[in-house]
């Protein structure tokens, strides 16, 4: 959707920033006042925003009318300790494994018959915490 004029923010700009807009995700001021100023310019962008407006509302209140569901107190658990170790800083052992293999054939006159490239890259954290919720594990 584009009126087809010029404006400092384009309207594809514009249009894409909506959403971000209505969820409050921009926080830089000038982008907000960019896009607020293409609004008063541009009709066809400030009717699209309103549309999209009304239906995150209308998404809101209906999720809001039907979902009651509230996580169990083993998940607030596992959140609460996960984010507990974070904040402790680094792991007490992590490892990286990394592994590249290569192949390739060739014919006798040097053509590449078949290559194949693998890459591999592996992990291992873990943190001895006998403080440790149970069934909770790390790695």
């Amino acid at each position: 959707m584009s009126c087809g004029g010029a404006h400092e923010t384009p309207c594809n700009e514009v249009l894409n920033s909506v959403g971000l807009l209505i969820d409050g995700e921009i926080h830089e001021m000038s982008q907000i006042h960019s896009i607020e100023v293409h609004f008063e310019e541009c009709s066809p962008c400030r009717e699209e925003m309103e549309h999209e407006r009304i239906m995150h509302q209308m998404l809101h209140e209906m999720l809001t009318r039907s979902c009651h569901e509230s996580a169990p107190q083993e998940l607030h658990d596992q959140i609460a300790y996960q984010l507990a170790v974070l904040r402790q800083g680094p792991p007490d052992f992590v490892a990286e494994y990394r592994r590249t293999e290569i192949s390739i054939q060739m014919d006798e006159f040097g053509n590449v018959e078949h290559h194949e490239i693998t890459f591999e890259t592996n992990w291992v954290h873990e943190r001895i915490d006998p403080q440790a919720p149970e069934g909770s594990s790390e790695g």
